[in-house]
């Protein structure tokens, strides 16, 4: 019985075909956040996703974050948006968040006014974000549904109106 308790949940064996590592969990935290929207329980998201205790343990604090940091600046201001929630506070790697608040963003809707930007030469020009890093700032991006584009109203009203930009909320 004892030996059963140390059996280690593992993942089927890599090939040729199946993600990097940090690919790959990103897409499981993507997957967990969809699942828990769902109403999943943690257990049943480890279970489903055969995730190591570590690795929903990682992904349970990064989903805690993004939450707390919305629960905070919805009771900071009402009528806030996920554009105004802080890049330190959201789900992506510390490291990564480090690295953008060190580049001048603050919040989603500056790193999305950004890449909005014409000018702007592209996250991968940042010193310390690579392709990959910023794949996963896009679809943090995308999933908040700030993505430039035509369906981005806000970013093309304050192209338009550069007084309604919200750099002046705190």
């Amino acid at each position: 019985m004892a030996a059963a308790r140390t059996l280690r949940r593992s993942r089927p064996q890599p090939d040729a075909a199946m993600l990097s590592k940090a690919k790959q969990a990103n897409f499981d935290l993507e997957q967990a956040r969809e699942m828990r929207a769902a109403g999943l329980s943690y257990r049943e998201i480890a279970r489903k996703l055969a995730l190591t205790g570590n690795q929903l343990a990682r992904i349970r604090r990064a989903l805690k974050r993004a939450k707390a940091s919305r629960t905070r600046l919805r009771a900071k201001d009402p009528d806030a948006t996920d554009r105004d929630l802080l890049i330190s506070q959201s789900v992506l790697p510390s490291g990564l968040r480090q690295t953008l608040k060190a580049a001048g963003f603050r919040t989603l809707g500056d790193l999305a006014r950004s890449i909005a930007d014409p000018d702007f030469p592209g996250l991968e020009a940042l010193p310390g974000i690579g392709r990959h890093r910023a794949q996963m700032v896009n679809g943090l991006l995308d999933h908040h549904g700030l993505l430039p584009g035509p369906v981005d109203l806000q970013a093309a009203v304050e192209a338009l109106f550069p007084e309604f930009q919200d750099s002046g909320r705190s």
